[in-house]
């Protein structure tokens, strides 16, 4: 299967005759000026997507993906008050590779043996020809390898996916820096009997530091805030071990779930003063843990009804370098789903959570729920969804309070208030179907752009 594509897209952000105050800050400035900020993000992205299978014999395949685009990414931030104005500007140049090989062998006593090789590339080249000038290049490739073994025995079954990861990436004028890491998955399935199940699953992994941090930019934005990139932050491990209950009636699920997740070299934001000025830029050196557990429910009395309640617990700790952080949340949903015909109707509501985004920032949303109804027929779908009907002022409230700097946001994003959309879609056919192709999965262009 080859596929090829184009994406462009645009979007801008403005304030205008806003007004600021400043406490505690020996930066030359005004309060009570007037303050206008206009941001606009640009891109294109030709693409192209590859699929071939190929099958030896009854218990032998080979499969392989590739996929890659170029991204042409503009941005442009441009900060103006009474008395001094700063600009962004950057046009990058981004291109990205994934290719991926899985050759997998099936035995005779309900076992498979299958390698897995995959290839990630990532390059940039920006230049930045606003306040500050810059020109910045970024080369990262990752290399991992996966034996993934499994094995049903019984009531018991297991999966265990054994693997390493080379990951390499380098700055322009900087010597290159290098990561070898080992990496695993694994699951574990018991059956206790007809209906309960239990299973334990543990993955360990490794992540490097988000590509729009790893650079020696620095970037002013107002008369106090100077962004400033960070090239020397490490590698982060990642741990992730899971352990669920599952217990099927004919018309009740229950599933119960505990999970805890680590991060050592946590990347989050960090603030200090030079020369008058706040200095935003990030360090590695914070370990986050999140503690979880999970209940859902779901009935079903008939083929064209069911329902499903559920319930999360989650609790964020971050220690380390920087200001510890604890916050403990509740979160719910709840859905019911109709179908009779060509027709489905369903109904959805999400009670009021609180995050703590980049292991820093505290976020609170509130209520939301969406109606919905669909009317599919040969080629032909139409579908209308009407989204937190009567809500004008539901807010995503965003927190931070550190040593040298803190602030509090109010966003009135669209999700969380009133809107309605509608969808008429009609499908072509053509060629012969098969299921053997895997979901192609559209993407964000990625950007190494600071902002």
């Amino acid at each position: 299967m080859l596929r090829g594509g184009m994406a462009w897209n645009a979007s801008k952000n403005g304030v205008n005759n806003g007004m600021t105050e400043y406490w505690k800050t020996a930066a030359a400035i005004k309060n009570g000026s007037i303050l206008d900020i206009n941001t606009r993000n640009k891109s294109y992205r030709p693409s192209v997507y590859f699929y071939g299978l190929h099958t030896f014999s009854n218990t032998k395949s080979l499969d392989y993906v590739f996929d890659g685009y170029y991204s042409r990414n503009d941005y442009d931030r441009l900060y103006n008050d009474d008395n001094v104005s700063f600009r962004s500007l950057v046009k990058e140049d981004y291109y990205y590779i994934k290719a991926n090989a899985n050759y997998s062998m099936a035995f005779s006593h309900r076992n498979r043996l299958t390698f897995s090789l995959y290839e990630f590339m990532r390059i940039s080249d920006s230049e930045y020809i606003g306040t500050s000038a810059y020109n910045q290049n970024l080369h990262s490739s990752e290399t991992i390898l996966f034996a993934d073994y499994s094995q049903r025995l019984g009531r018991f079954f297991f999966d265990i996916n054994p693997g390493l990861s080379f990951l390499t990436y380098r700055l322009k004028g900087m010597r290159s820096i290098y990561h070898l890491t080992p990496r695993l998955q694994a699951r574990a399935t018991y059956r206790i009997d007809k209906v309960q199940q239990l299973q334990f699953m543990f993955a360990l992994g490794n992540t490097y530091p988000r590509i729009n941090t790893i650079n020696n930019v620095e970037q002013q934005i107002d008369p106090i805030i100077i962004l400033k990139g960070n090239s020397n932050m490490d590698n982060s491990i990642l741990l992730n071990p899971r352990l669920s209950h599952t217990l099927n009636f004919n018309k009740f699920a229950l599933q119960t779930g505990v999970s805890y997740f680590y991060q050592n070299h946590s990347i989050i934001s960090d603030y200090y003063i030079r020369d008058g000025h706040l200095i935003s830029t990030f360090r590695d050196d914070c370990i986050y843990h999140r503690p979880s557990a999970d209940m859902s429910i779901t009935y079903k009395p008939s083929g064209t009804l069911n329902m499903k309640l559920s319930g999360q617990w989650v609790k964020h700790l971050v220690r380390g370098g920087a200001e510890h952080r604890n916050l403990s949340a509740f979160s719910g949903t709840a859905m019911i789903n109709y179908y009779v015909r060509d027709f489905s109707f369903g109904a959805s509501i999400a009670s009021p959570t609180r995050d703590l985004i980049d292991s820093q920032i505290s976020r609170k949303t509130f209520w939301r729920y969406q109606l919905s109804a669909m009317w599919n027929h040969g080629n032909w779908a139409i579908e209308a969804n009407a989204n937190n009907l009567f809500m004008m002022k539901n807010n995503i409230v965003d927190e931070l309070s550190a040593s040298y700097y803190s602030f509090k946001q109010i966003d009135q994003s669209r999700s969380y208030n009133q809107y309605a959309n509608l969808k008429i879609v009609y499908s072509f056919d053509y060629g012969k179907k098969t299921s053997k192709s895997p979901d192609y999965k559209h993407q964000n262009s990625e950007s190494a752009i600071l902002k």
